[in-house]
């Protein structure tokens, strides 16, 4: 029984790093948004990391206005990871200069917490089988709970279609 288990856990471990994946541990930073996070790597890297499996409503830029809810996912995000030892699953994966990882505070998900509230949408094309996240939107749907309180929130990929110029990638 015992060999079985250390056999399953080291073909997941083979998996996670075929698949690049690599765990790290850092200091969160800073908040950029709701689901952006700056850290600082043991080794004092310092790197821009992505939620995985989330899109938090988005914050104003040059191209686009602020979404409501984006100034309380990122206060909440604050809140959960500021300043906070962290260990980072990298999927290996990069989107406009960040690395895309799930950050645990004392084994706790940001990004499912982030759902968990109502702050954040479960992001199917990222995550299509995360079925976690999946969950954790529809029972935040349910309470109406967040941005989930307004009639139509707008996903963050919509709103910022709306304002991308159209040949933009």
């Amino acid at each position: 029984m015992i060999r079985r288990a250390a056999l399953a856990l080291a073909a997941l471990l083979w998996l996670g790093l075929a698949h690049g994946e690599e765990w790290i541990s850092a200091r969160v930073v800073s908040v950029t948004d709701g689901d952006t996070a700056v850290v600082e790597t043991s080794q004092k890297k310092i790197i821009r990391v992505r939620f995985y499996g989330v899109d938090a409503p988005e914050t104003a830029n040059r191209l686009w206005p602020a979404q409501p809810y984006s100034e309380a996912a990122k206060r909440y995000m604050r809140g959960e990871i500021n300043e906070r030892a962290v260990r980072i699953r990298l999927t290996g994966a990069r989107t406009y200069g960040r690395e895309v990882g799930e950050i645990f505070v004392k084994n706790r998900s940001a990004s499912r917490a982030l759902v968990r509230v109502g702050l954040g949408w479960w992001n199917r094309k990222y995550a299509p089988h995360d079925t976690e996240l999946e969950h954790l939107q529809k029972v935040a749907q349910a309470a109406r709970l967040g941005l989930w309180a307004d009639a139509t929130p707008v996903p963050p990929w919509r709103h910022r279609g709306r304002y991308r110029p159209k040949n933009a990638h």
